[in-house]
């Protein structure tokens, strides 16, 4: 569930931005470097817009498209994030 929203939500981001490549994400996507225009300043949009369709707390400080979380390290694909969302509290159910 994490994965499928995540990438519904990027979707709608990339949509909004009028970027072509919505239509293109999938687990392997890494967001950092495979969608146009996705970058540090979308993140943080991004991990609130998920949060919110989740219904979970995922804290503002935290990068979850960066291993780590943090600024620096390196960026994950979409099933690495939903992954590390589940470890992370999100529940288990919803990585899928």
């Amino acid at each position: 569930m994490v994965k499928a929203k995540l990438i519904e939500v990027l979707g709608k981001i990339q949509k909004d931005g009028g970027f072509q490549d919505g239509g293109n994400i999938g687990g392997d996507t890494v967001p950092l470097d495979g969608l146009e225009g996705f970058d540090s300043k979308l993140a943080p949009v991004a991990t609130r817009r998920l949060a919110r369709e989740l219904d979970v707390e995922i804290p503002a400080e935290r990068n979850i498209f960066r291993e780590g979380g943090r600024t620096s390290g390196r960026k994950l694909s979409i099933a690495e994030v939903a992954a590390g969302l589940a470890s992370a509290g999100t529940p288990a159910e919803a990585a899928k």
